[in-house]
């Protein structure tokens, strides 16, 4: 009977230590757990696709007279002006984003690198038709165009008028909306400038007299305004813009749209 007793405790005290073995393996065997980690891609091509998710198509033309926005701008003292640095070329740093948040269908304000998409929509002689133009196709004289914008980022937008030569040019102050006010545009929404369904732009001035578009975060003020350069790619219907942004500071970029000579 004593015999009995022991070899049925060393057979319990066996098939114990087998079922610790078995959950100790069964634990070594899960993966270990996951983490998100920021992943490099080429920037352009992240920002393309992002532009190719939106609708941009032209809006439908309405029947109606075209009303014409004056370049006269609201009297103000000269400023000399400096235009904000445009690199026609690409990047050199990536695009970081993590997993969370991916750039096809929601560019994340956390991304080092914030965008624009800006087309000149011209209108037709007949003034039944748009056309698409990057910002690399000069404006002839008389064309009638809207310029459409497209942020990363929720923005304001203004337009000004430039005069003077490439290297002495004078701000001359602000054409649309009147002085003291902006377009608010949500991110990855686009409008076309003038708001108005009938208003247009038109190219009528001399090769010195110039139309500034400035788009910026509301929060890109003095110094937390970013200072990086923005770099410019032309496509068939559009340019792209990309500009680094580091933390603490907030896009802002701007474009002359000038006539051909």
């Amino acid at each position: 009977m004593k015999k009995f007793l022991i070899n049925r405790l060393a057979s319990r005290s066996w098939r114990l230590l087998l079922a610790g073995f078995a959950l100790v393996t069964t634990a070594n065997a899960q993966p270990a757990e996951k983490s998100i980690v920021a992943e490099p891609v080429a920037a352009f091509a992240a920002f393309n696709q992002w532009v190719s998710t939106l609708v941009v198509a032209p809006r439908e033309v309405r029947a109606g007279t075209v009303e014409y926005v004056s370049w006269r701008a609201e009297p103000l003292a000269e400023t000399a002006y400096q235009p904000l640095p445009v690199i026609l070329g690409l990047p050199e740093l990536p695009l970081w984003r993590s997993d969370r948040a991916q750039a096809p269908r929601h560019w994340s304000p956390s991304f080092n690198y914030q965008g624009l998409y800006l087309q000149q929509l011209v209108l037709n002689a007949p003034g039944t038709l748009h056309q698409l133009r990057p910002i690399s196709t000069p404006l002839r004289s008389g064309e009638r165009f809207k310029l459409r914008v497209t942020p990363t980022f929720d923005a304001v937008a203004q337009v000004e008028q430039v005069t003077g030569d490439a290297w002495y040019g004078q701000r001359q102050g602000q054409v649309y909306p009147q002085a003291g006010s902006s377009v608010r545009i949500k991110a990855g929404e686009s409008v076309d400038l003038p708001l108005e369904p009938n208003g247009y732009f038109q190219m009528n001035r001399s090769a010195q007299e110039r139309l500034l578009i400035a788009v910026r975060d509301p929060r890109a003020i003095g110094l937390t305004r970013s200072d990086q350069p923005a770099y410019r790619q032309d496509a068939g219907t559009g340019s792209s813009y990309l500009q680094l942004v580091a933390p603490g500071k907030f896009a802002a970029m701007e474009q002359l749209i000038s006539q051909d000579r």
